[in-house]
């Protein structure tokens, strides 16, 4: 080996770990730059003050990286004011890297200072116009300064207020400590503005330390309260304000979306407001750190605003909330229990209270008594009569037992011997009361099937709202990046109007689906008479629940493998729905009374009626001339007058000329039996028609679920992306539009799939003739057998 190529790579090797080594140690030696953030706040050192400065203090340690230390340096509460936030900024200026103005005294303050030595950002900004901030092209202008403000339109809010409860005196709670940064002057001509265009008075009362000072000075004409953002302000202490208006009964309105959770009614705001608001000013120190000046840096803060609503306190204090709201606010704390509906507990409640049902229950007690009514036809008959008389003088005679006056008491008995009609009209009538009985069953079947449809429609109704305010989110979302793209010149106008008109038709969508909800609803109650709640809700079905996998694992499900097990099932299940249909079998029982009808009145042509009848008669009384028998007629030897007299006689009877009636009754019978066969044709046919292609139906509804849920995977990942290059500016507008309303069908057929599924097999069992589904295990076994045992012997 050649040792002098040897001793140079040794020493290059050398070198490089000895640079190496210096290179590890000099990083150690760097250490992260220290800041500390003082605090100067108007408001007094709170859990809740306390907990948002630690929460700045962690988003901006966490947003300039490792190379910096971000930590909480020395800090003064309770800034009474200007001159005290001054003061304040003038001791803690040496103490810290940046300060942290809290409140509008503290802001106002610093602001005025000539010559800030240490930046400052400050939150709690009103406006900077009313509160004479520097304001320079949406920028600070002023070194070393700048501050976050959450620019809102109180024209809008109040509007918007005003569309949930038309008020007419408004009490508006502001910061006390904001009050003497405000200029009055613009203040007042703001108010005098906001009160004529609401044709309302506004009251401002300013919340400080003492709340109750607050409560106390609320004219009793208050009708509605408006909170400005009141942040140092307890919590209890706002909650304390909240439940006294809400006590009265006044409806609350506020600027902040977190005053909701204390019970404020309404809030046109961003949820996630503050945090917005952090994490803008963790930006600004991060971009500060790295070279930026405060003055630069844009001050507006645009939240995306929604409407939210509690309906917790709308109930509380009793307020009707318009449709316009209710369909496309953001509703919060609805935490009323409403009454939950299962799949059985609609269908009992169906069968117990549908008023069709009752009606023909009605109908097959009727036929019943029917039945009764044509049977005494067959049965003796036993009459009773008394009779009181008088006739003239010379009439009565006691030879012929009829005297002047008399009471007469008289007894009948009858008997059929044999009628042809009565006979055929008790077995047509037996017939009539069985297809009665085949026709209730028939309709419970109808209503039962209409009641699963419409529990079915509420689920549908309930899934198309959540994706129509789904995809609202989705078109907000979008018309944000339009707004953000024109805000950069990547786009124009045009895009954010074209998004503007799909977000109305968004939440026209919403809309139409809420109200589907409710018809869906009420059709639902209607079938059960009104029986449920004016608010209830029903058990959601899905893949996962016993009913759906009970459906998919039945006997019809196992059979739909191939074209000829389908075809097999298919003939068995008309063959069932031909023999166990009610509707069938209500019908085979009209023709047998047809046929009997006809073979009366064909019967009728030659064969008479037979009957008996015996009476007895009594005197009870006689009076007058005839009471007693004259002399004479009894010399001749006539009887003595007859107390009682009775016959027994048999009676045939033959209409011998009807005018051809029997004959057209013969035919009339004929054409009806005609008319009830073909019926029976027809109604075979229908049935086959419609298991035929029900089964089919339910074959592609089966295969519909898993297709339909890959379908709807693949339309949301390509609207994603598809929304991703948007914001981007690879597509154009037309693109994102169409992959979105893409997915939002792809999602609704997906969810509507099991829905479909499951109300095209219960078509399927109510074609046959029993919702097999919900009988016995027994009754389903026995049914899966002969199903199975009849596609073996076709093989």
């Amino acid at each position: 080996m050649d040792k002098n190529k040897v001793m140079p790579n040794c020493c290059y090797l050398f070198t490089k770990g000895i640079l190496c080594l210096a290179l590890v140690l000099g990083m150690k030696s760097v250490q992260a730059q220290q800041v500390k953030i003082g605090v100067i706040s108007d408001f007094e050192e709170t859990s809740e003050v306390q907990s948002y400065v630690e929460q700045i203090i962690a988003e901006a340690d966490q947003t300039t990286g490792p190379s910096r230390q971000i930590s909480l340096g020395a800090s003064a509460y309770g800034i009474s004011d200007v001159d005290a936030a001054t003061k304040a900024y003038q001791e803690l200026s040496s103490q810290t890297g940046i300060i942290l103005a809290l409140g509008s005294l503290s802001a106002k303050g610093i602001s005025d200072e000539d010559n800030l030595q240490t930046p400052v950002i400050a939150l709690g900004v009103i406006d900077p116009f009313l509160q004479k901030l520097p304001i320079e092209k949406g920028m600070s202008g002023k070194n070393n300064f700048t501050y976050i403000w959450q620019t809102r339109n109180l024209d809008e809010e109040i509007n918007a207020f005003s569309e949930v409860y038309d008020f007419k005196n408004l009490v508006v709670f502001a910061d006390a400590k904001s009050q003497p940064t405000i200029d009055e002057d613009k203040a007042f001509d703001f108010i005098d503005h906001l009160s004529n265009k609401m044709n309302s008075n506004l009251t401002v009362i300013p919340v400080g330390d003492n709340i109750q000072e607050s409560i106390d000075k609320i004219p009793e004409e208050a009708d509605a309260a408006y909170f400005t953002v009141l942040i140092g302000r307890p919590v209890e202490e706002l909650k304390s304000l909240i439940n006294h208006l809400n006590d009265r009964k006044i409806p609350t309105f506020s600027g902040s979306s977190r005053l909701i959770d204390h019970g404020v009614l309404g809030s046109l705001a961003n949820k996630n407001d503050r945090n917005e608001v952090i994490r803008k000013l963790a930006i600004m120190v991060d971009d500060m750190l790295s070279g930026s000046n405060l003055s630069t840096m844009p001050v507006a803060l645009d939240s995306k605003e929604n409407f939210y609503l509690n309906i917790a306190t709308a109930r509380k204090i009793e307020l009707p909330i318009p449709f316009s709201v209710l369909f496309s606010a953001t509703i919060v704390n609805d935490d009323q229990e409403l009454k939950t509906y299962s799949f059985e507990e609609i269908a009992d409640k169906a069968i117990k209270a549908n008023l069709n049902i009752s009606i023909s229950y009605f109908d097959l007690e009727l036929s019943g008594l029917n039945v009764k009514s044509v049977r005494s036809n067959l049965l003796p008959s036993l009459d009773a009569g008394l009779t009181g008389s008088q006739i003239n003088e010379e009439r009565a005679s006691a030879a012929f037992n009829t005297p002047e006056r008399s009471l007469t008491a008289d007894l009948t008995l009858s008997q059929v011997i044999y009628s042809e009609q009565a006979i055929a009209g008790l077995k047509i009538s037996k017939y009539l009361q069985k297809a009665q009985e085949y026709g209730t069953q028939a309709q419970i079947l109808d209503v039962l099937l209409e009641t699963y449809s419409s529990y079915i429609n509420v689920l549908a109704a309930k899934t198309n709202v959540r994706i129509q305010q789904e995809n609202l989110q989705k078109t907000k979302r979008n018309r944000e990046l339009a707004e953000i793209r024109v805000n950069l010149g990547a786009s124009n106008n045009a895009d954010l109007y074209r998004w503007e008109a799909e977000l109305a038709s968004a939440n026209q969508f919403v809309i139409d689906a809420q109200t589907n909800l409710l018809e869906a609803k009420i059709q639902l109650n209607q079938l059960l008479a009104n029986t449920l709640e004016y608010e209830y809700d029903v058990e959601d079905i899905s893949l996962e629940d016993d009913l759906f996998e009970e459906l998919r694992r039945d006997s019809f499900g196992e059979v739909l493998n191939t074209p000829e097990s389908l075809q097999k099932a298919s003939d068995f299940l008309v063959m069932e729905s031909q023999k166990n249909n009610p509707n069938k079998k209500s019908l085979l029982e009209n023709i047998n009374a047809s046929k009997r009808q006809l073979q009366q009145n064909k019967r009728l042509l030659y064969v008479p009626t037979v009957a008996l009848t015996a009476q007895t008669s009594q005197f009870l009384a006689r009076g007058g001339e005839g009471t007693e028998l004259e002399p004479s007629f009894a010399a001749l030897g006539l009887p003595g007058q007859q107390d009682n007299s009775w016959f027994v006689g048999v009676s045939v009877s033959y209409p011998i000329l009807t005018g051809f009636q029997r004959n057209v009754a013969v035919q009339q019978a004929k054409v009806g039996l005609e008319q009830l066969n073909d019926s029976r044709i027809l109604l075979d046919q229908t049935l086959e028609l419609n298991i035929r292609s029900t089964m089919l139906n339910l074959l592609s509804a089966g295969t519909n679920i898993d297709f339909s849920k890959k379908a709807s995977a693949s339309a949301l990942k390509n609207f994603e992306l598809i929304q991703e290059n948007y914001k981007q500016g690879r597509v154009t507008i037309t693109q994102v539009i169409d992959a979105q309303q893409a997915a939002l069908e792809a999602d609704l057929g997906a969810a509507l799939s099991v829905y479909q599924y499951i109300n095209t097999h219960l078509q399927l069992q109510y074609i046959v003739g029993s919702f097999m589904t919900f009988e016995t295990e027994e009754k389903k076994q026995d049914f899966k057998n002969r199903m199975e045992q009849y596609i073996i012997n076709q093989d």
